[in-house]
């Protein structure tokens, strides 16, 4: 069984799925739960995604308030004049006039009401489906970019190892060409590799900071100081293990197929309000009212009280009423097939990411094995390279290999990670705690922890 976390509606448990504890880490170190807990205080992607439920919400508001009392209150105020001629002689007056008027209304009776009922809680579903899916969206936008970045730093590791190695071929081959047992071409290939190692590992460098400003864009921290994920950890599992499972749940709790049965249900709502509009409406109606015009000589100041039952029934409206029931009834079907498409696509994604996972874990292994089978090759080829029976470009072509190797592999394993994610969000149960766990599978090196206790002794003295 696939567990499903409950989503409160205020900021910290809507956004992360359960409260997250800033970990005791100097500012330069970041895990990936605190970088999630950095983007929610920082990212205003965040205030945006509740402004706009907020709103969503004041719709459903609006629906219930349909059938409650109101109360209007309106009033006029008046100066004129009046000339008048008759058999006694003319006469010309001026004089104020106002009145004010305070009404109550209560709906009696509205055939509607139920679908005005059905409406308002497709539409607070909606809008809570929609906060879920921009919050599931913010967990995986924080887990591409903290990946990114590792993958990308892993990158300029290997390049890195990549060009000490080939420029310590390089010099190698210098002095073998100087005492003339290579001829000048093995020279220039070396010096060939050597300066497209250079090159690499600028681009490689330039990728890396890239990723760390994306990061940082949505944290506010520029992270110096990241885990890494040990060769030797062995990857997480997802279970369940069959597809069926993965499609049963995503047909349950995908956000976007949530709001798009919301949808028709907002749409059929709509249609039955409209059915209804050709029955008669029945009113409670208070009414309090003073006109005073006594000033003028006919005027009359005139104060009533009523209460009664007001009934109204629509007869003829141009033939508008007809024309809402079709175009309600269109929108029904517009609705259906819209979330017959949605359905469809959440079944096609999860089959794709699912098959991701499965895929990403089988080349993780395929990438090991290569890894190991060209690091043998680099070393017999080396031993061949001392004994004379190959050339500075087979061994340069064995380090490349054992490079693009390493390269492969660390980033399958963090694609892996990802497609793991990226699954649990189609399906709707992406959540906080897939980032606890993900801290778990990662540690800092000691080289890292090294310089993160000589940053805070440095902090500490100062």
């Amino acid at each position: 069984m696939i567990s499903v976390t409950i989503i409160p509606k205020r900021l910290a448990g809507v956004l992360c799925g359960t409260a997250l504890t800033l970990v005791s880490l100097p500012a330069a170190a970041m895990t990936l739960s605190e970088a999630l807990d950095r983007t929610i205080q920082h990212d205003p992607a965040v205030r945006s995604s509740i402004a706009q439920h907020d709103a969503d919400q004041e719709n459903d508001a609006e629906d219930r308030a349909s059938r409650l009392p109101s109360v209007n209150v309106s009033g006029y105020g008046q100066y004129g004049r009046t000339a008048s001629q008759g058999v006694f002689g003319s006469r010309a007056e001026k004089y104020p006039a106002w009145g004010a008027q305070l009404e109550a209304r209560q709906p009696i009776f509205r055939l509607d009401w139920w679908a005005r009922g059905d409406r308002a809680e497709a539409v607070e579903q909606r809008a809570d489906e929609a906060l879920r899916e921009r919050r599931n969206a913010l967990l995986l936008r924080v887990a591409e970019r903290y990946f990114d970045v590792l993958d990308a730093r892993d990158a300029v590791d290997q390049r890195r190892r990549e060009a000490e190695a080939v420029t310590e071929s390089y010099e190698d081959a210098k002095n073998r060409f100087e005492v003339e047992l290579i001829p000048r071409t093995d020279l220039i290939e070396a010096q060939s590799r050597h300066d497209l190692a250079q090159a690499q590992l600028l681009t490689a460098q330039r990728t890396l900071e890239n990723a760390q400003d994306a990061l940082a864009e949505i944290t506010g921290v520029y992270p110096e100081t990241l885990p890494v994920l040990p060769p030797d950890r062995a990857l997480p599992a997802i279970a369940p293990a069959a597809l069926a499972p993965w499609i049963e749940a995503a047909e349950a709790r995908n956000p976007a197929l949530m709001q798009a049965k919301a949808d028709w249900n907002v749409a059929q709502a709509n249609a039955r309000t409209a059915e209804a509009a050709r029955v008669p409406e029945v009113d409670l109606v208070g009414r309090v009212g003073i006109d005073d015009s006594s000033d003028y000589q006919f005027g009359q100041r005139l104060e009533d009280q009523v209460v009664g039952v007001e009934v109204t029934l629509p007869l003829y409206a141009g033939g508008a009423l007809a024309a809402r029931e079709r175009q309600s009834a269109a929108e029904v079907r517009v609705a259906r097939a819209e979330f017959e498409r949605i359905r469809a696509e959440t079944r096609r994604l999860v089959r794709e990411r699912f098959r991701a996972v499965d895929s990403a874990r089988r080349e993780a292994q395929a990438f090991a094995q290569a890894l190991a089978s060209a690091k043998s090759a680099r070393e017999a080829t080396e031993n061949g390279y001392e004994a004379g029976t190959r050339t500075i470009t087979d061994v340069l072509d064995a380090t490349s290999r054992v490079a693009q190797a390493q390269r492969d592999l660390n980033a399958t394993r963090y694609r892996l990670l990802l497609n793991i994610l990226r699954l649990k969000e189609t399906v709707g149960e992406m959540s906080a705690g897939d980032f606890v766990a993900l801290d778990a599978l990662l540690r800092y090196d000691t080289a890292d922890a090294s310089a993160v206790e000589t940053t805070e002794s440095t902090e500490e003295a100062q």
